[in-house]
C-alpha cells in the first residue's frame, strides 16, 4: 500500500485543498444524496445556512476591532434566529421521513461475495463503548469537538484455524432517510492480516501521500466529505441511528489497478470468492437538540 505514496496528484484543483488543509468537503459528492434533496440539510460538510452562524461567530472570535464589535452583537441575534429555524425545518423533515430507516438488506454482508459465510464468525469489540448495541460516546459523533467525529477504539479475534491474508473495515449507517440507501461513514482495504485492531489515528489521512493512504498505510475509499471517515451524525428528530461495523477476512489480498480511484462497488465486487469470514459490532446515536 505503501507504493501509493509515488503516485501523482491526480486529483483536481477543485478537490484539492491548500497545504496543510483537509479536503474540500463541499465538493464531493455521494450518488445516494441525489435521491433525496432533504438529506443535503442531513449531513455534516453539506454547505446550508447554518454556515452563516458558525462564519459569525468565528469572525467575531478573531475580529475585535471596536468598530465591529457592535455590528456583530446586533447581527448575532439574527444568525442565532436563522439558525433556530433551519434546525426546525431538520426537525420537521426528520419527523416526516422518519419511517424511512432499516435499510439492513443493502449492507455489505447482503452482497453475494458472502453467501458462503452468511453467519459471523469472527468477535468485534469496542471496548470504551460496551456490548454491541451501545450508544456512542460524543466524541465519536458529530458532537465531537472537530464535528466530523472519531472512529471507536475497535478490537477483533479471528477463529485460529483462518488463514487471514488481508482486511477490510467499514463503517455503515443503516437508518438513513434515503430511500433504498444506506451512508457509508468509512471504508478501509489492505489492513494487514497481524492487525487486530483500529485505532483514531490509524484512519487519518496521511498528508504526505498523493493516494489515498491512511497514516496505518491502509486504502480507504472517501466518505461523501472526501475523508476517510465521519462519525455519527444522524439527522435532528429522525430517532436513533445504527451504526455497523464490519470487519472483513479474506484469503488473498485486494488489488486494484487504481487504488486512488476505487470505489464501494469496485471494493465489493473484488470481495467476490475472497471472503473467509466476518464480524460486527453497531453503536448507536440520536442527535440531540443543539443549544
Amino acid at each position: 500500500m505503501k507504493a501509493l505514496c509515488s503516485l501523482e496528484n491526480t486529483r483536481t484543483p477543485t478537490q484539492g485543498s491548500a497545504p496543510g488543509a483537509g479536503p474540500t468537503s463541499f465538493l464531493f459528492w455521494d450518488r445516494s444524496l441525489l435521491l433525496n434533496p432533504f438529506s443535503l440539510l442531513f449531513y455534516p460538510g453539506i454547505p446550508t445556512l447554518a454556515t452563516l452562524y458558525h462564519l459569525t461567530s468565528f469572525t467575531y472570535s478573531i475580529i475585535r476591532p471596536r468598530s465591529l464589535v457592535f455590528a456583530l452583537e446586533m447581527f448575532r441575534p439574527l444568525t442565532s434566529a436563522i439558525f433556530l429555524v433551519i434546525n426546525w425545518i431538520i426537525f420537521a423533515l426528520s419527523r416526516l421521513l422518519y419511517r424511512i430507516r432499516g435499510h439492513d438488506s443493502r449492507q455489505i454482508i447482503r452482497h453475494r461475495a458472502f453467501r458462503h459465510h452468511p453467519e459471523p464468525n469472527i468477535i468485534l469489540e469496542a471496548p470504551e463503548c460496551g456490548h454491541s448495541g451501545s450508544h456512542l460516546l460524543p466524541n465519536h459523533t458529530c458532537l465531537d469537538d472537530g464535528k466530523i467525529g472519531k472512529i471507536p477504539e475497535l478490537r477483533w479475534r479471528p477463529p485460529a484455524h483462518l488463514d487471514v491474508k488481508q482486511y477490510v473495515l467499514i463503517c455503515e449507517d443503516l437508518d438513513a432517510p434515503i430511500p433504498f440507501s444506506i451512508i457509508n461513514h468509512g471504508l478501509f482495504f489492505g489492513i494487514p492480516p497481524i492487525t487486530t485492531e483500529a485505532f483514531p489515528d490509524d484512519i487519518e489521512q496521511d498528508r504526505n501521500c498523493a493516494g489515498r493512504l491512511t497514516l496505518a498505510g491502509w486504502g480507504f475509499v472517501p466518505t461523501m466529505r472526501g475523508t476517510p471517515y465521519i462519525g455519527a451524525a444522524a439527522p435532528l428528530g429522525h430517532g436513533v441511528h445504527r451504526y455497523v461495523y464490519t470487519i472483513i477476512a479474506l484469503n488473498e489480498p485486494l488489488h486494484f489497478d487504481r487504488p486512488d480511484k476505487v470505489t464501494k462497488r469496485q471494493v465489493k465486487k473484488a470481495l467476490t470468492d475472497k471472503v473467509i469470514g466476518w464480524g460486527q459490532w453497531t453503536g448507536h446515536f440520536e442527535r440531540p437538540w443543539p443549544r
